[in-house]
């Protein structure tokens, strides 16, 4: 019945989509410093790290006390014994390593890291994306397909899909984009989720076809959805999108509703912090690394935990009514961004622009050092010497002329372990002393 116990979790989540801001935060509070006491005094990880930094649980009065507590990454995870961030409670309980739910994470950064999950977990991750999609307009008794890393044949695996409840079919990424579209076609689905890149193959098909097809609701998620290729989706696909973004380690992060104005929090499960330099808070409007803190992980718990991803909050409150904070957008991994021989940093979501050449299907840009970078791009018909040649004048002014652009046209570009298209990867580490030099035309 753990279906029932999922619903349980969800009706209360729901309830929260009701509450003032004030109700919110004293909830959160409630929350970060039980969190935080549990965690301190049940998980071996927790208590010795604290206990290194000097910091005790009742330092914690305040929402704004979580800066106290010392930053935690994927890296410092990986390092660990498989059990040591696990709380002592849930070991006891769980007694065999075959007992566990072992869930990976992407592994985008190449650093993928083993999350132990127990049930509950699971339940409130199930929860939190099933209520976003819910915003979206997404029912019980909607068909939904989901594009994804690998096709998994789960069709029919749980008994309540043989009542039309919850009814899932998988689709592949890595499969060509006219067999996805056959797909597609025969389940007829109100609802898509998957990467934007595959989705845009799709849509880029039905477009060099004449054709569209009919989709009422796609989310898009897992890659940065950049404005031209969520216009190109929605055209061929006359569909209403919107971004959902979350990663695995604490699912489902913030999501865009009806209003489509930004993206919500989910204030109720999670406190991001947005951090510049020095992991000190940047302003609202500014894009800053995603630090997060999931409340209602007491068997795993992440703490003041460093994603990897770059995002602008927004100030003010949606005119949907619901109350939770908003990303303004999400900018990417903090390694896709190109860094100048002067320092700054060039955010992925500046190059965008090259998709606007109507012979570009896809780019990657590649840097390796200080010198120069490389533009992948596979284009969509037999390529004229000029049209790439005025590609790379384009991405060469991006970079404020400061690097060399190399050419590189392929037939197709190679999706990464997790099934993701990276448009901009940065092999180059970061700087103790850098800025992010401001993204341009992030409007369209």
């Amino acid at each position: 019945m753990h279906w029932l116990e999922t619903y349980k979790v969800l009706s209360a989540m729901k309830e929260r989509l009701k509450w003032s801001r004030e109700e919110l935060d004293r909830y959160r509070l409630w929350k970060l410093r039980n969190l935080v006491r549990y965690a301190y005094y049940n998980s071996s990880f927790y208590r010795s790290l604290y206990d290194q930094q000097n910091v005790k649980p009742d330092q914690i009065e305040t929402l704004a006390d979580v800066v106290r507590l010392p930053i935690i990454d994927k890296q410092m995870l990986r390092s660990l014994e498989p059990l040591e961030v696990v709380t002592e409670p849930v070991k006891q309980q769980v007694q065999n390593e075959s007992d566990w739910m072992t869930e990976v994470t992407s592994g985008s950064t190449g650093v993928p890291l083993r999350i132990r999950r127990t049930w509950r977990d699971l339940h409130y991750i199930k929860a939190k994306i099933i209520r976003a999609f819910g915003q979206t307009g997404f029912r019980f008794y909607h068909k939904q397909a989901v594009l994804k890393s690998s096709s998994e044949s789960l069709s029919g695996k749980h008994w309540f899909e043989r009542f039309g409840v919850l009814r899932k079919y998988w689709l592949s990424v890595t499969d060509p984009p006219d067999f996805n579209l056959r797909r597609l076609q025969e389940i007829t689905p109100q609802h898509v989720h998957g990467y934007p890149s595959g989705l845009q193959a799709i849509a880029q098909l039905l477009e060099q076809e004449g054709k569209s097809f009919h989709i009422p609701v796609i989310c898009s998620g897992a890659e940065v959805l950049e404005p031209l290729v969520r216009r190109q989706i929605a055209e061929a696909f006359r569909a209403e999108i919107f971004d959902l973004y979350g990663v695995r380690e604490v699912g489902n992060v913030a999501w865009e509703c009806k209003a489509h104005d930004g993206l919500h929090i989910n204030d109720d499960a999670l406190i991001v912090e947005l951090l510049g330099a020095g992991d000190q808070p940047v302003a609202v409007g500014e894009e800053g690394e995603v630090v997060v803190t999931y409340l209602d992980a007491t068997d795993y718990p992440f703490i003041r935990y460093r994603l990897g991803d770059r995002a602008v909050q927004m100030a003010g409150t949606c005119k949907c009514g619901v109350q939770f904070n908003r990303l303004n957008s999400i900018t990417g991994r903090t390694d896709a961004r190109i860094l100048l021989p002067s320092g700054k940093w060039i955010s992925g979501m500046v190059f965008q622009e090259l998709r606007t050449a109507p012979w570009v299907s896809v780019y990657r840009l590649i840097q390796e050092d200080l010198k120069s970078v490389k533009l992948q791009v596979v284009p969509k018909k037999s390529l004229n010497p000029n049209e790439l040649e005025a590609l790379v004048t384009r991405a060469q002014e991006l970079v404020n002329n400061e690097l060399r652009i190399i050419p590189e046209v392929l037939s197709r570009l190679e999706y990464d372990a997790s099934g993701k298209l990276r448009s901009v990867i940065c092999r180059i580490d970061e700087p103790q002393d850098q800025s992010t030099a401001p993204s341009k035309s992030e409007d369209d």
